[in-house]
């Protein structure tokens, strides 16, 4: 009778423990309550983007385009441009906003000079025919690094990556491949890469990088694991060299400017067979804005959590990931990753989450052994908060 009752006082200490650390890092993504999101988005081509300029968070919702002081907590929501439009993403010079919207039928490009007060619509005849055809064509933007009237257009179906010079008044088609994700490399604009995963014209792992302003591409698709395809990637903040992607359970590094790359398992296990199991897209991935050496990821599974991870050690190794359970069964998108001051903030279908730099430190602290390509493994020394002092 004594040793039943300590094996139960030490299941209910187990349980008490599963649930408090598991709550606890619950805790860690805290909702913005935007609260416009709704279930069917799920399944739709729809994928939002967020930005910060100014001190203020910006969401593009089915809505319209709304904003936040970060700078006041307690700020609530407000609608500031595009009202009553699903506003995908956008870019801005001054007042003048060039968004890309979706009106349920077809896609629109719209130009305002007032911040989005009013506007007109400024779609490229070019992309017309295949508006008329398809319906939604267009997915999102990227903005050049130093040049605010120059940006890329990454469209579905035929139109495949476009470029324009003077904030589109016109464009030049420079590639007829459709990418998931596409982008200038931040620190050498006249590099450019395309990659992803569910484009209608992308293989799993197609991924593809320009040198030359997008004259000329170079495959890269060989590089990456059977799992699947890199997704957005994250740039080293000094050493152009460096850049980093998240997979399907994978970590994709480059210490070459993208000319070869290396696979990182974040499971001990990297066989097909565990696929169910650890189906974990890592979708988004920054450097910190202060150490270079932190780098988060965001994903989410196939049916259960949203997931973040950090590094403290440049991405050698990773720390136990936080989980949010999603919202919306079963599967809750990740839709945009971006980081102000000592917060992250996470775009999902569900909502914008802040997440705590110092919490997440907090609540991940161990650290995961990392299987690397051909079964080496990266080790060395940490100290109490799990950040890596030197190699072993």
């Amino acid at each position: 009778m004594h040793y039943i009752m300590i094996y139960a006082k030490l299941i209910v200490v187990f349980i008490f423990t599963f649930f408090f650390s598991f709550n606890a890092c619950g805790q860690l993504f805290k909702p913005l309550g935007l609260g416009i999101g709704t279930p069917e988005e799920i399944v739709s081509e729809y994928q939002p983007q967020i930005h910060i300029e100014d001190n203020v968070l910006y969401a593009c919702t089915r809505q319209g385009l709304y904003s936040k002081d970060l700078t006041n907590e307690g700020s609530d929501w407000q609608v500031v441009g595009f009202e009553g439009f699903p506003i995908h993403d956008y870019v801005r010079r001054g007042n003048d906003i060039f968004a890309l919207c979706f009106d349920g039928q077809k896609d629109i490009l719209f130009l305002s000079h007032d911040g989005g007060k009013t506007y007109e619509d400024a779609t490229p005849d070019a992309f017309k025919k295949y508006i008329n055809e398809c319906g939604h064509v267009f997915w999102y933007f990227d903005r050049h690094p130093t040049d605010s009237n120059t940006f890329l257009l990454t469209s579905f179906t035929h139109a495949g990556i476009s470029l324009t010079n003077d904030f589109g008044k016109t464009w030049k088609r420079i590639t007829d491949y459709t990418p998931d994700y596409m982008g200038f490399h931040p620190l050498s604009p006249n590099i450019m890469y395309e990659c992803g995963g569910g484009g209608y014209t992308a293989e799993l792992t197609d991924f593809r990088i320009s040198y030359d302003n997008g004259q000329t591409w170079q495959a890269k698709a060989d590089c990456f694991s059977d799992y699947g395809s890199i997704y957005r990637l994250g740039f080293h903040p000094t050493d152009p060299n460096k850049w980093i992607g998240g997979g399907n359970r994978c970590v994709y590094t480059t210490n070459d400017n993208g000319q070869t790359w290396q696979t990182q398992y974040l499971h001990g296990d990297n066989t097909p067979d565990d696929y169910e199991r650890y189906a974990t897209s890592w979708r988004y991935v920054t450097y910190d804005n202060k150490n270079s050496e932190v780098i988060y990821m965001v994903g989410s599974d196939i049916s259960t959590y949203l997931k973040i991870i950090c590094s403290t050690d440049g991405g050698k190794t990773w720390r136990k990931p936080c989980l949010q359970p999603i919202q919306f069964a079963p599967y809750e998108r990740v839709f945009d990753l971006k980081q102000h001051g000592d917060k992250l903030y996470v775009y999902t279908q569900a909502d914008v989450y802040v997440v705590s730099k110092a919490e997440l430190f907090e609540q991940a602290t161990s650290v995961r052994n990392i299987t690397a390509t051909k079964g080496k493994t990266t080790s060395g020394v940490y100290n109490l908060q799990g950040i890596r002092t030197n190699a072993s």
